[in-house]
């Protein structure tokens, strides 16, 4: 039997590595909806609009979707926004509840429900009960509250939205229609941004995709090349920019600096993949 070196199992190691660094690139890439088992994100980072830098941990539950997007900063940021993510018993997202950082009361209180396989109802109330206390009765809101509909396609992606009126009687009106182009990427309005042909960190997990109503296959970047993202060996960027300053842009995060830290845990699949 021939003897393994040293340097030989380093040179197998690396091309065992890249084989499957490759075949989880390829696996994401080629399906549209989200892997998150394969590289769910850990940490973000951003220079926050305070000057302050602000870092966020995610924190899944057991079946790999988030329960929660929180500040790990010390001083409270009143310009920033904690996230808590809540699932029915068929592990739908039920809730999705943002407040200030380091704060219990709430900003805003999606509450959904699923009315049919392919349409989702969002009721949306503001300033109204605690994060530690259960949903608020959306008819008892002393600040009104707002029904949405979201009509999904055969991807699972958004395409429709309608303003749905609490009258059961009343039809809902159709308020946006969402369509994505050839590339599976949403059509850009400004001739200033265009897509990179990597992987969009919101496909590491549906609920981002819904939340953020954004199912781009791709990144948006500027389209002078001012800003050079860093990617994994996953096609997953460690850095995007921050293309809406002094506006909430990826993840909900508001920040002025020029960029958007991400972190994952990304790992192997286990086992082989059906292409």
């Amino acid at each position: 039997m021939k003897k393994i070196t040293f340097s030989t199992l380093i040179v197998f190691i690396m091309l065992y590595t890249q084989s499957s660094c490759r075949k989880v690139f390829d696996y994401i890439h080629d399906h549209a909806d989200g892997h998150e088992s394969l590289c769910p994100i850990t940490q973000l980072r951003a220079l926050g609009a305070g000057h302050e830098r602000d870092t966020f941990n995610v924190i899944y539950n057991a079946h790999g979707d988030p329960v929660s997007l929180l500040a790990t900063n010390s001083v409270p940021n009143a310009t920033n926004v904690d996230q808590y993510f809540r699932y029915d018993i068929r592990g739908r997202l039920s809730d999705y509840i943002l407040t200030f950082t380091q704060a219990t009361g709430v900003l805003v209180w999606h509450k959904y429900s699923y009315p049919s396989n392919n349409f989702v109802t969002d009721t949306v109330i503001n300033y109204t009960g605690t994060v530690d206390g259960p949903p608020p009765i959306a008819k008892e809101s002393a600040f009104g509250y707002l029904i949405f509909g979201y009509t999904m396609d055969a991807f699972g992606r958004i395409t429709k939205i309608w303003s749905v009126s609490p009258d059961p009687q009343t039809p809902p009106v159709l308020s946006s229609t969402i369509v994505y182009d050839a590339n599976g990427n949403k059509p850009l309005s400004r001739t200033d941004l265009t897509y990179d042909n990597k992987i969009n960190p919101y496909r590491t997990n549906k609920i981002w995709q819904f939340v953020y109503n954004d199912y781009s296959r791709n990144n948006v970047l500027p389209a002078d090349h001012s800003f050079t993202p860093v990617y994994n060996d996953f096609g997953l960027p460690l850095t995007i920019p921050n293309l809406l300053p002094f506006f909430i842009s990826n993840f909900a995060l508001e920040n002025t600096g020029t960029q958007i830290e991400i972190d994952y845990a990304c790992s192997a699949p286990k086992g082989p993949i059906n292409y």
